[in-house]
């Protein structure tokens, strides 16, 4: 599950200007040091045009379809089962044709000790961030647009079971031109969603202030304890 991440503008600007080689078919949106997101608030996601040219765009993070007839939050639509994408009324046409990278400086996972909820910051070790597989859409009525879209999830390994049962999936840099490929099969595109590590990942522990999604500053990110190393 990924329900809560953060954005730090340096260094994840400069991964994503490695992800697509300095290229962008439109002047890209600045992005901004976010220190605690929550679903439904607006966040960049790198996708390809028609015309295979990249676009950084911003997007609700909570997947509108777009033959819904409201934008509504009755369902949750934050994340999307990487196991069912291909079943899923709701899924399964931006799987088929909207898929996009959702780009991610780390994530939080909360775990239960008792009745107390505990907040821990997940990020990778080794590199700059997270390239979270994704689905986008776009719903209209009248004059009313939004653009909008979902994090993948697959079954976590067993060095993260204990965090949480699912993880978001998170790509190489292989993978994620095969991702974006309007090309790639069903079967490639399945195989590029299995949930295993990519790289080491950095687990943190911290406070209670987190939790709160009205939080929005550093003290987000102050760690409680020590770190864990996951491979």
């Amino acid at each position: 599950m990924c329900g809560r991440f953060n954005i730090i503008s340096d260094p994840l600007t400069q991964m994503i200007m490695d992800i697509v080689n300095g290229e962008f078919d439109e002047t890209p949106p600045i992005i901004k040091t976010r220190y605690n997101i929550a679903p439904t608030e607006s966040v960049p996601v790198l996708l390809k045009s028609v015309d295979n040219k990249w676009l950084l765009k911003d997007m609700r993070w909570w997947l509108v379809p777009s033959w819904t007839k409201e934008a509504s939050t009755k369902y949750s639509m934050f994340n999307a089962k990487s196991e069912t994408l291909s079943k899923s009324r709701a899924f399964r046409h931006s799987f088929e044709r909207k898929r996009c990278i959702v780009p991610v400086s780390g994530y939080y996972e909360w775990t239960k000790e008792g009745s107390i909820k505990l907040p821990h910051l997940i990020r990778p070790e080794t590199v700059a961030g997270f390239a979270f597989a994704g689905l986008w859409d776009r719903w209209q009525q009248g004059e009313t647009v939004i653009e909008s879209c979902t994090i993948i999830t697959g079954a976590a390994p067993d060095s993260m079971k204990d965090i949480h049962g699912r993880i978001p999936i998170h790509l190489d840099v292989g993978e994620i031109d095969k991702w974006l490929a309007n090309e790639s099969s069903q079967k490639e595109l399945m195989s590029i969603l299995s949930p295993h590590l990519r790289m080491p990942l950095t687990i943190t522990p911290l406070s209670s202030y987190v939790s709160n999604a009205r939080n929005k500053d550093e003290r987000c990110i102050e760690p409680l304890g020590d770190d864990r190393l996951v491979h």
